[in-house]
């Protein structure tokens, strides 16, 4: 192995941060069985900081992060190879940044089946982070944990100030730990074109253009915007396929999330008023990119990223009055003040499965999150 490549690798570490022990105990569980461990999560929401707390509780563990620039001429297999036949004694092998290896799956799917006795955690910025013609390479072989943006606790944790500052800034691990806002700010702004850049713009191959990054920016800032792909196209005057598209890759990139009309009828998704409803994953990047922040869109955003990390299918629906989130047999509806109740009657009216209504205040979000 040239020395290049060798000062990459990590085999001891240090200054490894404040411990998430919630994420390192449910990955940790999985560590004694053969599944590859995959783990996701949008751009500095701290996914290599857990990956080096969990090797630096093992004995025999490697650390690569791909996206190192040092590795740039020598991304392909034949790079994987020469790591774990250098490192031939390390029985944990943590590959951050992985998908910026071609085939890599094939490459894991093959020391899987092969029974090497390597145990694999891997790492990346997408959701769709296998590719979309190897995806089922490692069927049945993996197990994925999600990695967010730090909750209330964490938040708490990291002594990251009042909740009215959670509620701007958000949970992004190195924001909540600087104090400065004009340089939180300027840090949150450098995330978001890194993400545009790097995990959509790069990994998609689209060229860079005005007009995609204004859209994002629009999203983000309206966090809970109600927007269709159709409706989208004409704003932007470019087709819906294109416009549906960009959704996407926003999506994939854990940028932003998507909140559908509750309906059992799949035509529902294609009615202007039932259109879905996007989240941004994080409200320091909506902070960072609107003029004048709205508290109450806010709440109601922290209030669906707190839904989301349950991994669990989110709804909202609308009637006469609208409720703001559907999530199994439980309908929430979020204010800064009082809560009108009336929709869960109407919900209920409609929809015989709900069990549970839950308002959602400022006085009582930590106890329900």
């Amino acid at each position: 192995m040239n020395d290049a490549i060798k000062a990459t690798v990590r085999t001891t570490f240090k200054d490894i941060g404040i411990y998430r022990y919630k994420y390192l105990e449910m990955i940790e569980n999985w560590l004694s069985r053969p599944e590859i461990i995959i783990i996701k999560g949008v751009r500095r929401s701290g996914k290599s900081t857990i990956l080096k707390q969990i090797a630096s509780r093992l004995r025999k563990a490697v650390y690569v992060n791909f996206d190192d620039y040092r590795l740039l001429p020598y991304l392909n297999i034949d790079l994987l190879e020469e790591i774990i036949k250098t490192y031939r004694d390390a029985k944990y092998f943590f590959f951050d940044e992985i998908q910026k290896i071609p085939k890599f799956e094939s490459w894991l799917r093959t020391h899987y089946d092969i029974k090497s006795h390597k145990k694999f955690i891997i790492s990346g910025s997408n959701i769709s982070l296998l590719s979309p013609k190897l995806g089922t390479v490692l069927t049945g072989r993996n197990i994925t944990f999600e990695i967010f943006p730090l909750n209330y606790q964490e938040f708490k944790a990291f002594k990251g100030g009042s909740f009215e500052q959670y509620i701007k800034f958000g949970g992004f691990p190195e924001i909540v730990l600087e104090k400065n806002e004009e340089k939180k700010m300027q840090l949150l702004m450098q995330y978001f074109n890194d993400i545009l850049l790097r995990d959509i713009l790069e990994k998609h191959q689209i060229a860079p253009t005005q007009q995609f990054k204004a859209m994002a920016q629009y999203i983000i800032a309206n966090t809970g915007l109600k927007i269709s792909a159709n409706k989208l196209a004409k704003e932007l005057g470019i087709n819906s396929r294109t416009a549906e598209n960009y959704l996407s890759h926003m999506v994939d990139a854990y940028l932003i999330f998507e909140v559908p009309y509750f309906s059992y009828s799949a035509k529902t998704k294609y009615l202007a008023d039932r259109a879905s409803k996007y989240y941004c994953i994080d409200n320091g990047l909506t902070s960072a990119l609107s003029a004048k922040t709205n508290k109450g869109h806010l709440f109601e955003a922290i209030t669906a990223q707190a839904l989301r990390r349950n991994n669990q299918e989110l709804y909202y629906w609308s009637g006469k009055k609208e409720v703001d989130f559907i999530q199994k047999q439980t309908a929430y509806q979020v204010s800064l003040t009082t809560i009108n109740e009336s929709a869960f009657s109407e919900l209920k009216e409609c929809f015989k499965h709900i069990e549970k209504t839950v308002a959602i205040t400022p006085n009582n979000f930590e106890k329900n999150f």
